[in-house]
């Protein structure tokens, strides 16, 4: 087995499963051990998910058996690791008794932050979860998928999870959970337009740009949060290094993609979009399109001048008046912000999502109980089920003030 630990208290291994062998060692290594299989049973019966689960417990040799939590976690201080504790206490009614930053970890699979070491720690009677009014941190936990459309020879969609802090920028998995504060976090959908492989090549090209100029933006945004015109300078700047890059190629004529950026700091979320793909909001059961789509026959849709059904079967729907590249001279991308809410849920999609989804399919599946990955994974499976032909992608996001 493989040492993690050997200290004074006690010595850590893993096995070649991957389970966590912990043997307590040194003052009251019996009260500790007995104290942990207590905390860690009574974590399991209140469905806590993000603590170690306890497989073997064998108090004649004070030594325990537990799942494993991942690794140490990236960039936590002890601001974030005391909002992450005392959320434990909020939901579950433990308290940990050592909340320090090194008893906090990060699940790659699971993609999300987890506790360990209860061997100091109270148990408390079960709670009832209260708001948090003013959160000291907010944590925004997300899901992304893709999936290729039937009549494309690519995947024309892609999208982004990016942390972005005064270091620099730093691309997280498809699926994650991010502190912010300082830190911010940059959600993106992207569709590529243009003939062969360069749609493919469009969307990906206006995601790198992202990710290469976010440590630049997150100067900017964090100390002018109500000034978006980075945003904008970001996107316009964009369109003009694909328009000039599919001059110069023949295969790349007409190559443009559209682009929703859910720019989230804490308690805002800033919106930077053009063409059609989408950003809602879920709030307290109610969910609203943040995001406009660019073609006529949406705002005649908006007007009630059309219903849904003409709307999605409108001729003209796929024609945009705005995108990033595809010969358009100039651009105006939509900009704005919105407050976050303990509890919002978030949706950025592609066209994809929206052409085998009524509002009324996202609504329900926004409304329904889990988290991102449950959603993510039910939104797409229906949207696929009823409309295999285009490229499908999206991004849920919840947001959780600790």
């Amino acid at each position: 087995m493989k040492k993690l630990k050997d200290g004074i208290r006690s010595l850590v291994r893993i096995d070649i499963l991957g389970n966590v062998h912990k043997h307590f060692r040194g003052t009251d290594a019996d009260t500790r051990c007995a104290n942990e299989v207590v905390i860690l049973k009574a974590l399991e019966e209140r469905d806590c998910t993000y603590v170690p689960k306890l497989l073997e417990s064998h108090p004649e040799e004070n030594y325990i058996v537990t799942t494993n939590c991942g690794g140490p976690a990236p960039n936590i201080s002890r601001k974030k690791s005391d909002a992450l504790f005392a959320e434990l206490e909020a939901d579950y009614g433990v308290r940990h008794d050592d909340p320090a930053p090194r008893n906090v970890t990060y699940h790659l699979k699971m993609g999300r932050f987890c506790l360990i070491d209860f061997e100091l720690a109270t148990l408390l009677p079960d709670p009832t979860h209260k708001e948090v009014e003013n959160p000291d941190v907010w944590k925004i936990s997300w899901s992304a998928l893709t999936r290729q459309g039937e009549r494309h020879v690519a995947n024309d969609d892609a999208f982004l999870a990016l942390e972005v802090s005064p270091d620099g920028a730093r691309p997280l998995d498809p699926l994650g959970e991010a502190l912010l504060d300082p830190n911010h976090l940059v959600l993106a959908v992207s569709d590529g337009m243009g003939g062969g492989k360069a749609g493919e090549f469009a969307s990906r090209l206006v995601l790198r740009w992202i990710r290469k100029h976010a440590k630049q933006l997150f100067e900017k945004l964090h100390d002018q949060s109500e000034d978006l015109s980075p945003l904008g300078d970001l996107l316009r700047n964009a369109h003009e290094g694909i328009n000039e890059l599919a001059a110069k190629e023949d295969n790349l004529t007409g190559m443009g993609a559209t682009l929703t950026l859910a720019w989230i700091t804490p308690s805002l979320v800033h919106l930077a979009h053009i063409g059609d793909s989408r950003l809602y909001l879920n709030r307290d059961g109610e969910t609203q399109q943040l995001s406009h789509d660019h073609n006529i026959a949406w705002r005649q849709f908006k007007r009630g001048e059309i219903r849904e059904m003409q709307y999605r079967t409108h001729p003209r729907r796929s024609a945009l008046y705005d995108a990033l590249g595809g010969g358009h001279p100039t651009i105006n991308p939509e900009l704005s912000s919105h407050p976050l809410k303990n509890g919002d849920r978030l949706l950025l999609c592609s066209d994809g999502i929206t052409d085998g989804l009524w509002e009324r399919h996202i609504r329900e599946g926004l409304n329904e109980e889990g988290g991102p990955q449950d959603f993510a994974n039910a939104l797409l499976t229906r949207a696929t089920a009823n409309d295999k032909s285009d490229d499908a992608t999206l991004i849920v996001a919840e947001v959780r003030g600790l």
